[in-house]
């Protein structure tokens, strides 16, 4: 199973590697994924930068302490682009415009 991910602003650590992921992300972490000491996590900023940390501790209802790995910034790539067609509903050998 995936590790859960987390979106963070920056990834500032205090002097022992370790990142306090708090507000609305901390108390998700703590209140509804439940997570514990020891399991795995991902955070990222949502712009290419993102890395692994495993949970320290759980503080209160909305504070989560990781130890975070090396921060991994992803190569700059060119625009990915999807491409969706849909068709309307019904459309089989006659058009609606086609009598």
């Amino acid at each position: 199973m995936t590790a859960p991910v987390f979106v963070v602003d920056d990834f500032a650590t205090d002097g022992s590697g370790r990142y306090v992921l708090d507000g609305p992300e901390g108390r998700h972490a703590v209140s509804v994924k439940r997570l514990r000491a020891g399991e795995d996590v991902i955070l990222t900023d949502g712009a290419g930068r993102w890395a692994e940390g495993e949970v320290d501790a759980a503080e209160g209802k909305d504070r989560l302490v990781v130890r975070l790995g090396e921060v991994v910034e992803e190569p700059a790539e060119s625009p990915r682009l999807t491409v969706v067609q849909a068709l309307p509903k019904g459309t089989g050998a006659r058009w609606p415009w086609r009598r």
